[in-house]
């Protein structure tokens, strides 16, 4: 018997002794890699393609992305930093997702819900690359609109590429529904050219939401993500108006992995009449207890997890992104759409 004892003491101790070195990361090294390329090679398809179409300016994409759009699309919803812009267009998104998946422990018997505009085209890939690497399942709300430098045009918008890259098989699922966007999620305020448009692109989309007001917006986005016990973690990148809402929690949120403490205690108000006080998707969420990594202020987050700003290349070095374990944020303002 001391003999078993001692070899039973022995086993625990290894097993001790191995657990933290053997626990299995969420998004291994490989999966990394992997969805490092995959970003890699659909930013080529996308820059190929936008050349060849001759809507693709040099001078605004030094990196070489093909993910940086113009200053005055026809799907433009509002102002944005050429910066942010040409920060997000980099591969290293991926490895700060990755680690930030990581450190939630989500895997694949989780769901991720996400929520994206046309504003960031370069961090929308690395979130469902990353995503679609690591085998996690999500469903994701895509936006049509965009501001300036986004993907804003008929000839290079969000569900244009990622019908691109399902077309290529670079993409294998990207959204299940897509919005117009912009104000009231109905690009309230644009011309009627833009309105036309925008139901062009629609149409082509495997499936579509037309609210007609913010606060619908706000629930249809709920429903198509799903309900909160069925979700482990909301990623959402950039600023549309059912994502942040018709209050000022989404103006003064700051950007990053969203903890206790964040978001204004008392939001104030702001918007048009029926849109006033109106709660948006990311703090219905967050209220509810679900995990928030929010895209936003994209100069500020990239200095903070150690991404060049703007990037020299479309392929950020690998030993950048070493610091982006979730730490309380003290952000509070940033870009928005």
């Amino acid at each position: 018997m001391p003999g078993k004892t001692a070899s039973l003491l022995a086993g625990l101790l290894l097993l001790v002794a191995l657990g933290p070195t053997t626990a299995q990361a969420a998004i291994s090294e490989a999966q990394l890699r992997r969805a490092e390329r995959s970003w890699l090679e659909a930013s080529g398809w996308v820059l190929a393609r936008r050349r060849a179409a001759g809507c693709w300016d040099a001078g605004l994409d030094p990196a070489l992305s093909g993910l940086i759009g113009g200053a005055d699309g026809i799907f433009t919803t509002s102002l944005g930093q050429k910066e942010a812009k040409q920060t997000a267009a980099q591969s290293g998104w991926c490895r700060v997702v990755a680690c930030l998946l990581d450190s939630l422990r989500i895997g694949p018997r989780d769901t991720v819900a996400v929520t994206m505009t046309g504003s960031f085209p370069g961090l929308n890939l690395a979130v469902l690359l990353t995503l679609e690497a690591g085998g996690i399942p999500y469903r994701s709300v895509a936006s049509l609109g965009a501001s300036t430098y986004g993907a804003n045009d008929s000839t290079f918008n969000w569900p244009l590429v990622e019908g691109w890259l399902r077309q290529r098989g670079l993409l294998r699922q990207g959204s299940c529904v897509v919005t117009p966007g912009g104000s009231g999620d109905r690009l309230n305020g644009l011309p009627l050219e833009t309105q036309r448009a925008a139901e062009a692109v629609l149409r082509a989309t495997p499936a579509s939401l037309h609210p007609s007001n913010l606060p619908q917006a706000v629930e249809l986005r709920r429903e198509a993500l799903g309900p909160r016990e069925h979700l482990a973690l909301l990623i959402n990148v950039g600023g549309g108006h059912p994502v942040m809402g018709g209050n000022d929690y989404g103006r003064t949120v700051p950007g990053g992995l969203l903890g206790d403490a964040d978001g204004p205690g008392d939001p104030g108000e702001s918007g048009s009449e029926g849109e006033v006080g109106t709660k948006g998707v990311l703090q219905l969420f967050h209220e509810e207890g679900l995990p928030v990594l929010h895209f936003i202020d994209i100069v500020r987050l990239a200095r903070r997890w150690g991404l060049p700003s703007p990037p020299q290349s479309a392929q950020t070095p690998p030993e950048v992104a070493r610091g982006c374990r979730p730490a309380p944020a003290t952000t509070r303002r940033g870009e928005r759409r």
